[in-house]
């Protein structure tokens, strides 16, 4: 998950970040940052290899956490993913398995290089454009799950094993998207029309022509007909909504969004169960813990509760996703601290937690490139480590939603080409 992937970010854009299962599009991310052009004092000349930047530390006080790099050998492989429940997928040389954190090796089955992209009921059948494209891409459709079922390739099929190779689905699908919590979207031939939104155990919960899923959120809807109206569902077969339009194809119209608390459509909230949630009247960008609506206002982003009266006034300028727990972070405007708040809106005292923001670019004369530089603070504002990238966007990647915790992983791409690891450990 991308570090940005909060209320700051979605509710920016108004975009609709879901996996579909035919071929409308991927996720809608947006990178930490706009573009920037570089100055015009910058020569156009190629880059002269850079060495490694090394993170600059700031003193840690109690509590705290420290990053730390970690020599994970992914430049072994030529493909991986990131780490994500204790394991990477990688593949070199024609075969793919997976590298837990400690560095064991599991070979899972031999598959080609277009087969790897092809994976994916969007037709997606080429590389991206860097190194940082195809791990996002590839951490999307292979991470291991909470379950530690994986996808299983054999004779141009998919189907699904654990991470022992014991196969649990057995392939017979030319296209998969895995889908979380939702079990698996599949489809059995390019040439039908057919898809089905598997359980974990391979049977089907639902097929129909047109199908929508959101496996980060555990939604999915299908419809007979090519546009107009289709019932949305949750990841276990109970209905949210009835009537939510969509178009293209299959996918929802702009103004239809769903979190984790709930669905948002033209603008009206609902909570899980399809009960409307008050407003008194604001303009409402997303759901978060207990199904409280969010509201964007000039102060900023503010939370109401389900009755519609303010539980956060609107001055904050980020907020994470609802956490295991139900809990979330936020950050009020001109601060750069984090606050912890649980899932009935009190206020939580915890430390060893960070977040990663990216500052403004510069560039450097010497190296003839413009540098980002990436700050890592703790939850009351101080550094923790600064580090520094090559790459115009999307400088930092992580798993862990803008907040960052005790053995959450974090990723610089340095440049287009190279990757540095790192893990956060409770400081020494």
């Amino acid at each position: 998950m991308k570090l940005n992937r909060t209320f700051a970010a979605r509710a920016a854009v108004l975009a609709l970040a879901c996996t579909v299962l035919t071929a409308c599009g991927g996720e809608t991310v947006s990178h930490p940052g706009s573009a920037v052009e570089a100055p015009s004092s910058v020569s156009s000349q190629p880059a002269e290899p850079t060495p490694t930047p090394e993170p600059t530390t700031a003193p840690v006080a109690e509590g705290s956490l420290q990053l730390t790099e970690k020599e994970i050998n992914l430049g072994d492989y030529e493909l991986f993913t990131m780490f994500k429940n204790g394991y990477a997928w990688v593949w070199a040389n024609g075969e793919a398995g997976y590298l837990s954190e400690d560095g064991q090796y599991t070979a899972l089955y031999s598959i080609s290089r277009e087969d790897i992209f092809n994976i994916d009921v969007e037709r997606m059948t080429s590389d991206g454009f860097s190194l940082q494209d195809n791990v996002e891409k590839l951490t999307d459709l292979y991470s291991c799950s909470e379950s530690g079922i994986v996808p299983f390739y054999k004779d141009g099929l998919w189907g699904y094993c654990d991470l022992s190779g014991n196969v649990l689905v057995q392939p017979a699908y030319v296209r998969i998207s895995p889908m979380g919590q939702l079990g698996w979207g599949a489809r059995e031939s390019d040439a039908g029309t057919e898809y089905n939104v598997l359980k974990p155990d391979g049977s089907v919960i639902v097929s129909g022509k047109n199908c929508w899923c959101d496996p980060r959120n555990g939604y999915y809807f299908v419809s007979e007909s090519d546009g107009g109206i289709a019932v949305l569902y949750n990841a276990d077969g109970s209905v949210v909504l009835e009537d939510v339009p969509y178009s293209f194809g299959n996918c929802p119209l702009p103004d239809f969004t769903t979190w984790e608390e709930g669905v948002v459509v033209s603008g009206v909230p609902y909570d899980r169960t399809g009960a409307k949630l008050g407003t008194d009247g604001r303009k409402i960008v997303g759901i978060t813990a207990g199904s409280r609506p969010v509201f964007l206002d000039k102060g900023g982003f503010g939370i109401l509760n389900t009755n519609g009266s303010v539980a956060v006034p609107d001055s904050l300028r980020y907020i994470s996703d609802v956490m295991a727990d139900g809990s979330i972070y936020v950050e009020e405007n001109g601060t750069g601290v984090l606050h912890h708040y649980d899932s009935e809106m009190n206020v939580m005292a915890d430390g060893a937690l960070a977040r990663a923001k990216a500052g403004e670019r510069y560039a450097d004369e010497e190296r003839r490139a413009v540098i980002a530089p990436v700050e890592i603070c703790d939850q009351d504002g101080q550094q923790i480590a600064l580090l520094e990238s090559e790459v115009d966007m999307g400088e930092v990647f992580s798993q862990a939603d803008g907040v960052l915790k005790v053995g959450d992983w974090f990723y610089l791409y340095a440049t287009d080409t190279t990757v540095q690891t790192y893990q956060f450990t409770p400081a020494e």
